[in-house]
């Protein structure tokens, strides 16, 4: 939806209102007195030299004077200014143009760190922000600018201290439409699009899914499968193999002599990864913990096909993982609230039933798919078989039903 700056006064109003915010923060009536002349005295009259009052107004737009205001002043103030500097040229030189002094005087004014609570009343990132959302949507869809205004929005949010959630939603499922309209280039939208993910503290599952949509769109390039990776074994999401579609498998496939690749090829196939295994600049051992996760669900995912093997109870003392009755319980609650199992622990009979496990198909593993394929087929065939004789079995349940009533 586009933005509007809406300014109740004249452009006389607007100016004489602005000198007046201006002789507010330098304590002086200098610029009021400076630019009298430019100011019609009658009805008839017009701004005078639009030129020089334009450079008047610019070259007291300062940091140093705006940084002034309150927090509650400075943005109805940036939209005032950007009205008057607008009406005096045009918009496009105004906003529409990434050398514009506006930009330069917003990022300026933006603070680099966190407030503290002595600053309530100074001006804060969220505000600016909120400015640059605002010029955003004031641009037309396909400017170039745009491109420029979303970079510097993302170096606002990495240091400020905002919440990368109340961006998280609206940026994330508009960000490369926005791009693409904006005529950005394919590398333009990687690159900002893994800045975009790389401010997610959390490895949330939402922007996992992001990913997802994303590098199903687009290849997948050595670094930025490095950043997919380390962004999954971060997360706390468990079983991220969701995120290995055609593309990232070129790519594990392309580069799967680097450790990085290798580990994580190996985790989400359900592997234990020791935690000596992990480079040390990611989580080691929270890492460990997730793979023995994905490891039981493998576990019982891999007995639950086998012809040998009920596919529904499992005794505690078959599970290989683990090294007490305590520990596997600690482990299977961690897997059903990771969501990659479901079922029910009976402690009394040192039992689990199974009821759904995750299964463990990878795309670009021909083997795992072929065989999960014929696992399909089997489960079909005994389906068709149970049901093939229904009619008989309903008969004989009516009979039954009958008999034993008139006995």
């Amino acid at each position: 939806m586009a933005s509007v700056i809406v300014v109740d006064n004249d452009l006389k109003d607007s100016i004489q209102e602005y000198a007046q915010i201006i002789d507010g923060v330098t304590g002086t009536s200098e610029f009021s007195k400076s630019i009298d002349s430019h100011i019609p005295k009658t009805l008839d009259q017009q701004l005078s030299n639009k030129p020089e009052l334009f450079n008047k107004i610019q070259k007291v737009s300062t940091a140093e004077n705006l940084r002034k205001l309150t927090d509650k002043e400075f943005e109805p103030t940036i939209y005032l200014l950007i009205h008057i500097l607008s009406a005096l040229t045009s918009t496009d030189s105004v906003l529409n143009n990434a050398q514009s002094p506006i930009y330069h005087l917003i990022l300026t004014i933006n603070p680099t760190q966190p407030l503290s609570l002595r600053d309530r009343k100074s001006i804060k990132s969220s505000t600016v922000l909120s400015i640059l959302s605002t010029i955003f949507n004031l641009l037309p869809k396909d400017s170039k600018v745009r491109i420029y205004v979303v970079q510097e929005i993302l170096k606002v949010i990495k240091t400020s201290g905002v919440e990368f959630s109340s961006i998280q939603d609206n940026v994330g499922s508009n960000l490369v439409n926005w791009l693409n309209l904006s005529n950005a280039q394919e590398s333009e939208i990687k690159s900002i699009f893994w800045d975009f993910i790389a401010l997610d503290p959390l490895y949330s599952l939402t922007s996992l899914k992001l990913i997802k949509d994303f590098t199903h769109r687009y290849t997948v390039a050595e670094q930025e499968l490095a950043k997919l990776i380390e962004f999954a074994l971060r997360s706390k999401v468990v079983d991220v193999s969701f995120l290995v579609n055609n593309n990232v498998a070129k790519a594990l496939h392309a580069s799967s002599t680097t450790g990085l690749s290798q580990l994580f090829l190996k985790y989400v196939k359900g592997e234990t990864i020791q935690a000596q295994g992990v480079p040390s600049d990611l989580p080691q051992e929270f890492i460990h913990q997730k793979s023995r996760i994905l490891s039981l669900a493998k576990f019982f995912a891999d007995s639950k096909q086998s012809s040998s093997h009920d596919d529904i109870v499992f005794s505690y003392k078959e599970i290989p993982l683990v090294s007490s009755h305590l520990e596997f319980e600690k482990l299977l609650v961690e897997a059903i609230k990771a969501g990659v199992v479901e079922g029910k622990l009976n402690q009394i009979d040192e039992t689990f039933s199974l009821s759904r496990v995750n299964r463990f198909i990878i795309a670009g593993d021909d083997a795992v798919i072929a065989q999960e394929w014929e696992n399909v087929k089997v489960a079909l065939q005994q389906w068709s078989q149970s049901i093939s004789n229904i009619d008989e079995i309903v008969r004989q349940t009516r009979e039954n039903i009958v008999n034993g009533g008139a006995n």
